[in-house]
């Protein structure tokens, strides 16, 4: 995939040690908030960038760029694609090649992150450091290569990451310039706000792949392993009603009964009443009426 994940055959073997050792290291980062403490403007930080992120990954990455369940404008996308990029999960071109690529095979050995065939760890987190992670060729995705918005995020993706951890810092140390009495710092606006934020997010948004394909219900006859668990719903912001999403993979609303919460729908049906979306997919009452 040209400006998305291809590369030299060589240079994978590289990248897969970068991606290992930037995952080792924010997991020790966030371990840091021992060191460096916690105020109130850094933990609120931390939950508005989890949410923010999630919700570029969720809305964005997901249910707009990789299944096409809403519409919206140029800018809009943008700023979605924007806001996915930043939570460190790969880029957008590189992100959708391998979602769609789950569907095509999921839970197959193909399926390279299916906890059926390849085990937990693997599915969790672990595919995203092996070769196969490197070598989808993102002819799934071609179509979003007329967005020359998406290409930049793709090609800038490790800048943007690293701008985002400056400006966390910037910010910290500006709040310590002008309220000392906050307690904050750079450092301590950094750890909270890019490693505990990050790491809780992408372990919220990697039990979709492990959890979800094992524990949980299925009230849709999917033909593979996916399931319903509002544990994961909960913290990954209405992506755990997997079963559900994988029985209707255009839907916009993952929770489709009124108790399964889907936060990433109800912040959808805002932006709707605001304009800013519009045509959000949804099935017939008819074809949801599977207890769920």
């Amino acid at each position: 995939m040209t400006d998305a994940v291809s590369s030299p055959n060589d240079s994978r073997p590289v990248a897969i040690y970068v991606v290992a050792t930037v995952m080792l290291l924010f997991h020790v980062g966030a371990f840091a908030v021992i060191f460096v403490d916690a105020s109130t403007p850094a933990v609120l930080v931390a939950v508005l960038m989890y949410l923010i992120r999630g919700f570029g990954v969720t809305a964005g990455f997901h249910r707009l760029l990789a299944h096409r369940s809403f519409q919206t404008s140029r800018p809009v996308l943008f700023l979605f694609a924007l806001a996915g990029s930043l939570a460190m999960q790969g880029g957008p071109l590189w992100w959708v090649a391998h979602h769609r690529a789950h569907h095509r095979d999921t839970d197959t050995m193909e399926d390279i992150h299916s906890p059926t065939t390849h085990g937990f760890w693997q599915s969790h987190m672990g595919w995203m450091m092996s070769a196969a992670a490197f070598q989808e060729n993102g002819a799934n995705s071609r179509d979003l290569h007329r967005f020359p918005e998406l290409k930049f995020l793709q090609r800038n993706y490790v800048a943007l990451v690293l701008v985002q951890g400056a400006m966390l810092f910037a910010i910290g140390v500006g709040l310590n310039a002008l309220f000392p009495e906050w307690g904050t710092s750079g450092l301590q606006m950094l750890v909270w706000g890019q490693f505990v934020s990050t790491v809780a997010l992408w372990h919220a948004t990697f039990m979709v792949n492990s959890v979800c394909h094992i524990w949980g219900g299925r009230p849709n006859n999917t033909g593979d392993d996916s399931t319903n668990n509002p544990f994961v719903a909960l913290f990954a912001l209405g992506e755990g009603w997997h079963n559900n999403h994988h029985a209707f993979p255009f839907s916009a609303r993952h929770g489709l009964r009124w108790w399964q919460l889907d936060l990433t729908w109800m912040l959808l049906k805002i932006l709707e009443k605001l304009r800013l979306v519009s045509n959000l997919k949804i099935p017939k009452a008819s074809a949801t009426a599977a207890p769920g």
